[in-house]
């Protein structure tokens, strides 16, 4: 059964780069500033997930894992705050999105130095799930009364949503069990299964994703200083500049 856990274990590492490797397959499709921004989610994705590989399974350094997988967490926060926020029209929440990086990465500095001992970050993971269930069951709810020129489910962000709302939500029901059956003789075997399928099917979905055709012909950014602003920043964005 330890064989059939290390391999379990093995399949979710390697999922998590498979989306970087169907992105440089695709690499002229990703012209499109959503798709430029999961680049960069994916790569950095693929670099930690290399290092949680080289810290466990070479290192067996579980404490240098433990701040990898924490620093992670902040950047995936960030990330996909920025994404999100670029695909939702609402100024208002727009700003809430990109403003709540701060509270969270405070949030993750409190729970790694109150820690007691190296371990998982589980009140910010919980935290996170949480909120980005809630960002994109809004993203949904707005693009519904929206008048799009074509299907939703033909856009990259419409898998992109559909793949971390899926992976939040089931991830945040298996916070809950593990903090109430950490203790169960079969609790490790339940916990690996679950997170593998639910990691597997996340980065299937964003493979597909990664197919589809990114933005939107309405202008997410009408109005938007902060987020232009931040634009210019992050990417020097230009109408003649592809990535």
């Amino acid at each position: 059964m330890l064989n059939i856990l290390h391999y379990f274990k093995y399949i979710n590492l390697f999922s998590e780069i498979v989306p970087f490797i169907f992105l440089l397959l695709f690499y002229k499709r990703v012209s499109a500033k959503d798709k430029r921004i999961f680049f960069v989610y994916a790569l950095l994705t693929a670099i930690f997930t290399s290092i949680v590989a080289f810290l466990v399974y070479v290192e067996n350094n579980r404490p240098a894992y433990f701040i990898t997988a924490r620093i992670h967490t902040i950047i995936e926060f960030c990330l996909l705050s920025y994404l999100l926020a670029f695909s939702i029209n609402k100024r208002g929440v727009k700003s809430i999105i990109l403003f709540s990086m701060i509270p969270f990465i405070v949030l993750c500095f409190y729970d790694y130095f109150t820690s007691q001992i190296p371990s998982i970050a589980y009140l910010p993971l919980v935290i996170e799930c949480l909120f980005f269930i809630a960002v994109i069951l809004y993203f949904f709810y707005e693009k519904i009364k929206q008048d799009l020129t074509a299907p939703l489910f033909t856009t990259f962000i419409f898998w992109f949503a559909v793949a971390f709302l899926l992976n939040f939500s089931g991830n945040f029901l298996l916070f809950v069990y593990s903090k109430t059956s950490t203790n169960a003789p079969d609790f490790k075997i339940n916990y690996t299964i679950i997170y593998t399928a639910v990691t597997v099917l996340k980065n299937l979905l964003l493979c597909l994703a990664v197919t589809m055709k990114g933005g939107y012909s309405n202008n997410f950014f009408n109005g938007n200083s902060l987020q232009d602003d931040m634009d210019q920043i992050i990417f020097n964005h230009s109408k003649d500049r592809s990535f």
